[in-house]
């Protein structure tokens, strides 16, 4: 007598492999709180929208991971970098640069601009803002 395989059972091994490969992400061969930070920018200065008479002064450092490979293509477009700060930071109105959230806000939107516009390859995880001042 053959024995009859019961077709959800088949179905079932299917969707449950689906759901096991698609649940396991690849973790990353570092620890993010190992990656190196990148502080070889000079200051960008720039006008704040509708301010020509006053000026914003910011230094920041980038977090960058992976370790190696993410350091050595930030510091590679660092005029790309120092360039799209200068029209981030440009685009700035004084109201914006004096918001008691200011700092946070520039982080988040420094951020998500360095890994959008200019690393292609690795993704900078922290912004640290070392200088910030608005005369």
């Amino acid at each position: 007598m053959k024995s009859r395989v019961p077709p959800l059972v088949p179905a079932a091994l299917l969707a449950l492999a689906a759901l096991l490969a698609a649940g396991c992400a690849a973790t990353p061969k570092y620890d993010p709180d190992d990656c190196p930070t990148f502080s070889d920018l000079d200051a960008v200065r720039v006008n704040p929208a509708g301010a020509l008479e006053r000026h914003l002064r910011l230094e920041a450092s980038f977090r960058v991971c992976p370790p190696e490979e993410g350091l050595a293509e930030i510091r590679r477009k660092r005029i790309e970098l120092k360039h799209e700060l200068i029209a981030l930071l440009s685009a700035k109105t004084e109201a914006e640069l004096s918001a008691p959230l200011r700092v946070e806000n520039l982080r988040r939107e420094i951020n998500a601009m360095v890994n959008e516009r200019v690393l292609k390859r690795s993704r900078v995880v922290e912004v640290y803002i070392t200088e910030l001042e608005l005369e």
